[in-house]
């Protein structure tokens, strides 16, 4: 009888979790509506069912997901030059960051951890100070037709590395624009070399060919996990609502890895610098029922 009556209790435990989740979507969802979004709804299912190749879904490739079993991290002290991701750097000795200037706080947190890193900015003459686990270079990164003495590829810098073989790495770009070129001749094989990409994107505002070309390859080795706002490159409205113009990305790769609906409500606050509620991430989740 006590095994039937555990039995009993295990099954309704059960339940009041699944009920408890089902919940949670529907107040999230409630949550996203109250915000005027109904007039996004037809917007979004356009691309998901007609025309999911339209330059205008864009945003499909931006959703986070929670990654199962993991938590986020704020790696850095809060504000520019942070970046959010995962408590897991279990065989992670190699990260790249591209786009330094003098903010170099991620960087130092991540050689605190005993990672090198493999520094770049060919608008640098220095770094604000030094540390065994820094490999800096004054070069910049650059697509195939921008090579020149001081810009390459990624490709080329890992190559000049020897990091062909690597596996587990850590990619951060920030370089104020210039990542869309690059990124678009990186191939899917170098993608996956790395186990976090962290980047900043700027000024997707429009249907962008380019842009859309991009995400959608990224997001085909790797998912967005946290997703944040730059408040200080302007604005601009998608339906009602305002959205940055620049979005901080983290993304972990695939392989490996489960994920599911996202239930945070952005943005957070523990971990955006700047922080601002009037911009709006949330709406990114309208396309969380897109399937690859």
């Amino acid at each position: 009888m006590s095994l039937f009556i555990a039995t009993i209790i295990i099954a309704i435990l059960f339940v009041v979790k699944k009920l408890s989740k089902v919940y949670k979507s529907f107040r999230i969802k409630e949550k996203l509506l109250s915000k005027n979004y109904k007039d996004l709804y037809d917007i979004v299912q356009n691309c998901l069912v007609n025309n999911p190749d339209e330059q205008l879904c864009i945003y499909q490739f931006l959703c986070p997901k929670e990654v199962k079993g993991k938590t986020r991290v704020l790696v850095g002290k809060k504000g520019d030059g942070s970046y959010v991701m995962l408590d897991d750097f279990e065989n992670i000795t190699i990260a790249y960051s591209i786009g330094i200037r003098d903010i170099i706080q991620f960087d130092k947190a991540l050689a605190d951890k005993e990672i090198d890193i493999f520094m770049y900015d060919h608008t640098n003459d220095k770094l604000p100070y030094e540390n065994n686990k820094f490999h800096w270079k004054k070069i910049g990164l650059g697509g195939n037709s921008e090579r020149k003495n001081n810009i390459q590829t990624l490709e080329d810098m890992i190559k000049d590395n020897g990091h062909i073989q690597e596996r587990n790495m850590i990619l951060k770009i920030d370089i104020e624009s210039n990542e869309w070129n690059s990124l678009n001749d990186i191939s899917e094989k170098t993608l996956n070399q790395f186990k976090y990409i962290l980047i900043e994107y700027h000024f997707f505002n429009d249907s962008n060919i380019l842009y859309y070309n991009v995400l959608k390859k990224i997001f085909k080795t790797h998912q967005v996990f946290y997703i944040n706002c730059c408040p200080y490159l302007g604005e601009y409205t998608f339906g009602n609502n305002r959205i940055c113009k620049s979005l901080e990305v983290s993304y972990v790769i695939r392989t490996g890895n489960t994920f599911e609906p996202d239930k945070t409500i952005y943005p957070i606050e523990e971990f955006s610098y700047g922080f601002n509620p009037v911009f709006d991430i949330n709406i990114l989740k309208l396309f969380d029922n897109y399937k690859q």
